[in-house]
């Protein structure tokens, strides 16, 4: 798995998602984008992948694909068509997270694209790379849907632990 944030407008999503889809279809990947303003650091995204690789493990999925089933996890959500409305893409937007992920098999990501060729791609796209956009925030805990009460039992250096949760409770509400 590679994860990267970058920076860069989206105009057309149906177009990017096109675009998207043509690469990850023609190097027999996975590429997942996502709105970084609700991802909370890196450790939200490798929870989130390793969690959706296990249901497909255990056939527990819940979708076709892992890239969607991600989104499940990345989202706390169980449906499908509220991960996307909460973490897919939408235009206008400038921040994003790009993952890539084999089909089916994590280790087969590491040896099919390098570091260099998913940063190539994201440049490709229009995009600059910047991790930053995946800094946990307070503001980002909230859009998650988290409670100020939620928030405030915790110190700013554990903001991610309570994402880590979140993502866990999927499994739960399944």
């Amino acid at each position: 798995m590679i994860v990267k944030g970058a920076r860069g407008r989206i105009e057309d999503v149906e177009g990017f998602v096109r675009k998207v889809r043509e690469i990850s279809t023609g190097m027999g990947i996975e590429i997942q984008v996502v709105d970084a303003d609700l991802v909370c650091g890196k450790d939200h995204v490798i929870s989130a992948v390793m969690h959706a690789v296990r249901s497909f493990k255990e056939k527990r999925n819940s979708t076709r694909s892992l890239s969607m089933e991600l989104l499940l996890y990345l989202s706390g959500e169980r449906q499908i068509s509220r991960a996307i409305e909460k973490v897919g893409i939408k235009e206008g937007k400038e921040r994003h997270v790009f993952v890539f992920l084999g089909s089916d098999d994590l280790d087969y990501i590491e040896k099919s694209l390098t570091e260099d060729e998913a940063e190539g791609i994201i440049r490709s796209l229009g995009m600059e790379l910047d991790d930053g956009v995946m800094r946990v925030s307070r503001e980002k805990l909230e859009r998650f849907g988290l409670t100020m009460e939620e928030i405030e039992t915790v110190d700013k250096d554990k903001y991610g632990d309570l994402i880590l949760e979140k993502v866990a409770l999927v499994d739960l509400m399944k």
